[in-house]
């Protein structure tokens, strides 16, 4: 029936736009009902937080699939099987978008900036997911934030960080801020019997650079017209983990091994849609 509709829309502009518009409409409604949904299950993962249940897993994935499906993110990733060891995920940083990408495949934490605790709504499911916050006007506050993330890993969480510090463009990366990465050294040096951290490259690259979310950008523009375009697909392409046994500040070849993935996932063969073959780590939902 949308079909028919979409086709007798065509030879009519103007019926065209009153239908996209509409559409657009339907689909901000399911959007604020499913974070409806998701804010009353808040006391439930709260609980699972607090008492360590594997629901705590599940949920931020759950939420991550349902908002990406009803913005129509068609969600591909690579699947490499998960080190057994605490793991410091490295990414390119496009668009808010990419933390709903990245939790529909593993249920990631993940490091933000502190305004993102005062944001109505977000800061509540960022929280619920045990977001990490970093102060960026106060250097001093960087080891309490790298020991906040190495109890994190250490939980069995991976840990996802963005070296850039900012959204790009997706099509090359900004330059690396290196202080978190010695979250995996102060792990290393106050964990008995761990004797290795993994730092896995991501690459996250979206098909339309409407997915970007640039300079001033405010969120709910953006979100509606994402709300109102096409669909997107987003390819996330995982490199090999590397194992830190040692040492820290040697993200040059991490910052390669990045680039050179952010240049070739929209080239790579053989994807895995998240939700049915997802990618490393995931719960699977059933």
């Amino acid at each position: 029936m949308q079909l028919a509709l979409v086709k007798g829309a065509n030879r009519n502009p103007a019926k065209l736009a009153n239908l996209r518009r509409i559409m657009a409409y339907l689909r901000a409604t399911a959007v604020v009902l499913a974070l409806l949904l998701f804010f009353c299950l808040a006391p439930l993962q709260w609980v699972a937080l607090r008492r360590r249940w594997p629901l705590r897993l599940w949920l931020p994935v759950a939420f991550g699939r349902t908002l990406a499906a009803l913005l129509r993110l068609d969600v591909f990733s690579g699947c490499v099987p998960p080190p057994r060891e605490p793991r410091l995920i490295a990414a390119n940083h496009v668009s808010w978008l990419d933390i709903l990408v990245l939790c529909s495949v593993e249920p990631v934490c993940f490091l933000a900036k502190r305004e993102v605790g005062t944001w109505p709504v977000a800061s509540t499911f960022a929280r619920l997911q045990e977001t990490v916050f970093v102060d960026r006007e106060r250097r001093r506050t960087i080891p309490g934030t790298n020991a906040a993330m190495a109890q994190r890993m250490l939980g069995g969480r991976p840990m996802l960080l963005f070296p850039e510090a900012t959204t790009g463009d997706g099509l090359a990366l900004r330059k690396f801020h290196s202080s978190h990465f010695a979250a995996a050294r102060d792990l290393l040096a106050t964990a008995s019997g761990i004797e290795t951290v993994c730092v896995q490259p991501v690459a996250i690259r979206y098909s339309s650079p409407a997915a970007a979310w640039l300079g001033d950008a405010t969120l709910l523009p953006h979100l509606w017209s994402l709300l109102k375009g096409e669909p997107i697909r987003c390819d996330l392409a995982f490199g090999k983990p590397r194992r830190k046994s040692q040492g820290h500040r040697r993200t040059g070849r991490i910052r390669h091994r990045l680039n050179a993935r952010v240049h070739g996932a929209s080239g790579r063969t053989g994807p895995r849609r998240a939700g049915r073959d997802a990618g490393p780590g995931s719960p699977p939902l059933r």
